[in-house]
């Protein structure tokens, strides 16, 4: 994780540049402040390679850690498909000019956070986050961290999905075009049974939308695993979530990039 002294150095020149984007590296536990060379600077960033050489003669690099001048505190699509190229934890510092956020960190090279309670970052800690995640620790991390006894899948990778917040209002339909590929196929709620996954829609008067948008899991008999914005992740009863699902799936393990 990021020590103080790391944290403080980002911070500052991420206030510095606003309202630029800031980037700068961790290299060898220190932080490693970088030039902006993008065209839009206060919306993107981009590393002259030169500079990304000689920054990184003093050791293997890190950490990335940029600056959301004004936010958002998530990452963007681009962030995410980056950080997965890169294979090293990623950090956005937001920032107004005057003070700036604890980083928010991201990157399965980083320890996972306990499933139940998290608060929601989209793309970090979000509903597909936390289907993944249950899928990752497997039968005995969910009996460890005591949300079920009955389910029934060892640890299991599903792919990750690089997405920007409000994707279902951008023509992207991200978990009816992947579920198939990850070797899921779509069931009856009539055969639901845990660790099995409903997929419904959340929508807002002020972003209406009929797109799928949401997915939760099954954990027990009666009760769901989910998480919403604003909201903790939780465990709740089925019966609302079971009835309004527009989709069940369940996972066979026979997706081509599963």
């Amino acid at each position: 994780m990021l020590g103080s002294e790391i944290t403080k150095a980002a911070q500052a020149h991420a206030i510095a540049e606003f309202p630029r984007e800031s980037v700068g590296f961790v290299v060898a536990g220190r932080y490693v402040p970088l030039e902006n060379v993008h065209e839009s600077p206060t919306e993107h960033f981009r590393i002259d390679p030169a500079e990304e050489a000689r920054a990184a003669v003093s050791g293997t690099v890190e950490w990335v850690i940029h600056s959301h001048p004004n936010g958002p505190n998530s990452p963007s699509q681009a962030d995410m498909v980056a950080q997965r190229s890169w294979g090293i934890p990623w950090a956005i510092i937001v920032t107004d000019g005057e003070s700036a956020s604890d980083p928010i960190m991201w990157g399965d090279q980083l320890p996972m956070a306990p499933l139940l309670g998290r608060e929601f970052v989209h793309g970090l800690h979000d509903c597909y986050a936390l289907i993944r995640d249950t899928y990752r620790v497997g039968r005995e991390g969910m009996a460890a961290q005591g949300l079920s006894e009955n389910w029934p899948f060892p640890a299991i990778e599903l792919p990750e999905v690089p997405r920007g917040d409000g994707w279902w209002s951008e023509g992207q339909d991200l978990y009816v075009d992947h579920f198939r590929k990850f070797g899921f196929r779509e069931i009856s709620i009539r055969e639901a049974q845990p660790g099995d996954v409903f997929l419904g829609t959340v929508s807002h008067p002020s972003a209406p939308t009929d797109k799928i948008n949401h997915g939760g899991l099954l954990v027990e008999d009666d009760l769901i695993f989910h998480h919403l914005p604003k909201r903790l992740s939780r465990r709740e009863p089925s019966s609302i979530w079971a009835r309004s699902a527009k989709l069940w799936i369940r996972y066979e393990g026979d997706g081509s990039d599963a």
